[in-house]
């Protein structure tokens, strides 16, 4: 990153149905290795990095391996500077774009409006996205990630900006995706009590190392 190594021979087994806690000093890379799963990084395609059994950059697009994710970042919501319509930031999640350029189904409504619903920020389905609180951009953005029901879903620090009511509503979504079969969590936070109680294992980021563990 800017000419600086951060990520030295990592070695990281993901496999369907596990729960990921990624944990580290700042800066020893945490958003740049998750940015690197998501393909949003320059290096996605240089590195030997193996996605839903496939190496990446054997002929599958970057939107192939977007559509099986959700995912949300702080680089992410810094970078949304789209003034658009709350329900359209959702549904571009199911585009895995950064505004919303294709017509959405009735079915696609419906699932965009079904998750603001159950972000409690339903209300707010017309407000313009760069009006609303931080918080409320964070739940939108939570919105975005969840509306495909996603395989493998990576939230990076998603509790930032949110009060206690909201952080424990996320916290339950975060609990129940987890309990459905197959789905595959990669969660980043500072605070051991955000993550949820279904974690199976756990990765510390140290400056070009790494520990790993099962809990």
């Amino acid at each position: 990153y800017n000419g600086i190594q951060i990520l030295k021979e990592i070695d990281w087994v993901v496999h369907r149905g596990d729960k990921w806690k990624l944990t580290g000093e700042n800066g020893s890379g945490k958003s740049a290795l998750l940015s690197l799963i998501y393909a949003d990084n320059p290096q996605s395609y240089a590195k030997d990095i193996f996605l839903f059994g496939r190496k990446r950059g054997t002929g599958e697009s970057i939107w192939d391996i977007k559509s099986r994710m959700g995912y949300l970042s702080p680089e992410m919501h810094r970078s949304y500077l789209k003034n658009s319509p709350v329900i359209e930031i959702v549904a571009s999640g199911l585009h895995d774009s950064l505004g919303l350029y294709k017509k959405t189904t009735i079915e696609q409504q419906e699932s965009c409006l079904f998750w603001l619903d159950v972000l409690q920020i339903s209300h707010l389905k017309e407000q313009s996205f760069l009006r609303l609180s931080s918080g409320e951009q964070r739940l939108a953005l939570l919105a975005r990630a969840f509306v495909k029901n996603p395989e493998l879903l990576i939230l990076d620090e998603p509790f930032h900006g949110l009060d206690r009511r909201y952080t424990q509503m996320v916290r339950q979504l975060i609990e129940s995706f987890c309990d459905l079969p197959n789905k595959t969590l990669i969660m980043v936070s500072h605070y051991d009590s955000d993550f949820p109680k279904s974690m199976t294992h756990s990765m510390y980021l140290s400056k070009l190392n790494y520990t790993q563990k099962e809990l």
